[in-house]
């Protein structure tokens, strides 16, 4: 028995320490490896996935574009923006340095597709050398044009070695402009603007032909009184809807400004358009700046399409899109051709609207825009009945709108 305790006592000292498992030491390696290769690949150039960064997709497509040489005057960024299907659709202008660098572009754009929600089309050749990319994320998606940009090599002229002949100048005399052709006829849309702020003038408008039309604006004292009396005369009523201008005009109560939220400017919109009944459009009031931003005429251009208004584009500068974004959304539009009033005189006021009769037999159509004033309603009260003998006929100004 005791020989047995011995040994059994030996047997338990010889004993070794357990080891850490071979399996457990394997996949720690492997996964140092696997680490190892994914920061190579992340680090490769030209294969290397886009970057998430803050800004979401649109700041990503900037990176990726500037990364392959698009920027500045190379990349044009929102030259139109469409809603379609509750989706707003950024049309991006890209003009690449090489073929090349636009075939990059497009293989890490293509990374994008299934992240964060994001599909990414395939490229589709459009006319000329441009291809056409597709990339959608939500509510927001960006139509991209990928065009390679040409190469432009300037030749110097060789030094003259004569000496310059001495010229004389010559007085520039006027070229007079052609007169319309013989028995030439035409239509002309007259709409008088700022209604709503007096009420003495409006016995005087309601005594025009029924075929002007006038514009109120809103939240004034005599807004929906002016506009019931129009209406009951047989005029057009018009909302004549402030918008945000240039420099510090104050464009007056019920402005819609750049600064607004998407549902400040959806409530504005609507706000202004119940506090004048009987409406059959609106017109800008002021706007150089709000006319000029294409997605917030977008916005309110929706706002008419949904209430069947029509829109007609004052014109108020020359970087105006609201036309364009009216047209987009399926809004009946039209442009501002002549102001009769920007100088308050009888004289020049008759003069603005001769320039009108003659355009609109040269043209065919021609929309004007004048003010209720006594001076300017005084001239077209005149000036009115003697346009049909001069073959020119008054319509209303939803007549030439499409």
């Amino acid at each position: 028995m005791a020989a047995s305790g011995g040994r059994s006592r030996r047997k338990k000292s010889s004993q070794k320490t357990p080891t850490p498992s071979w399996s457990i030491l394997g996949w720690i390696a492997a996964a140092a490896v696997g680490i190892v290769l994914v920061m190579w690949w992340v680090l490769q150039p030209g294969i290397s996935g886009p970057v998430v960064e803050d800004g979401g997709l649109e700041q990503q497509l900037r990176s990726l574009a500037s990364k392959h040489g698009v920027g500045g005057a190379r990349l044009d960024v929102d030259t139109q923006i469409r809603k379609i299907d509750g989706v707003f659709v950024r049309t991006w202008k890209l003009r690449f340095p090489s073929s090349a660098s636009r075939e990059e572009f497009i293989a890490e754009v293509a990374i994008l597709d299934d992240r964060d929600a994001i599909s990414v089309s395939d490229p589709v050749t459009r006319v000329g050398r441009a291809m056409g990319l597709r990339v959608d994320h939500g509510v927001e998606a960006f139509d991209l044009e990928l065009q390679v940009a040409r190469n432009q090599q300037s030749y110097s002229s060789p030094k003259s070695t004569t000496q310059p002949v001495p010229t004389v100048a010559v007085v520039p005399t006027a070229t007079p402009r052609p007169a319309p052709p013989a028995g030439a006829k035409g239509r002309l849309a007259i709409l008088l603007d700022d209604a709503g702020q007096k009420i003495q003038l409006v016995p005087q408008v309601t005594r025009l032909p029924r075929e002007v039309g006038v514009a109120v604006l809103p939240f004034l004292p005599y807004s929906t009184e002016s506009a019931v009396a129009v209406h009951e005369a047989g005029h057009e009523v018009w909302l004549h809807l402030p918008m945000e201008a240039m420099g510090d005009n104050d464009p007056g109560p019920g402005a819609l400004m750049k600064a607004m939220s998407d549902d400040e400017l959806h409530d504005a919109v609507f706000m202004a358009i119940n506090n004048i009944p009987n409406l059959v459009g609106v017109n800008n009031h002021m706007g150089s700046r709000a006319t000029a931003d294409l997605k917030m005429m977008t916005w309110v251009m929706q706002d008419l399409a949904a209430m069947g208004l029509a829109f007609l584009d004052s014109r108020t500068t020359v970087d105006t899109v609201a036309e364009e974004a009216a047209r987009a959304q399926g809004v009946k539009t039209g442009r501002r051709h002549v102001f009769l009033d920007n100088e308050r005189t009888e004289s020049a006021i008759r003069a603005q609207l001769e320039e009108a009769v003659y355009r609109a037999k040269m043209e065919g159509e021609i929309i004007a825009i004048g003010h209720l004033t006594e001076v300017t309603v005084g001239v077209l009260a005149d000036e009115l009945p003697k346009l049909r003998k001069r073959g020119v006929t008054l319509v209303r100004p939803t007549d030439l709108l499409d």
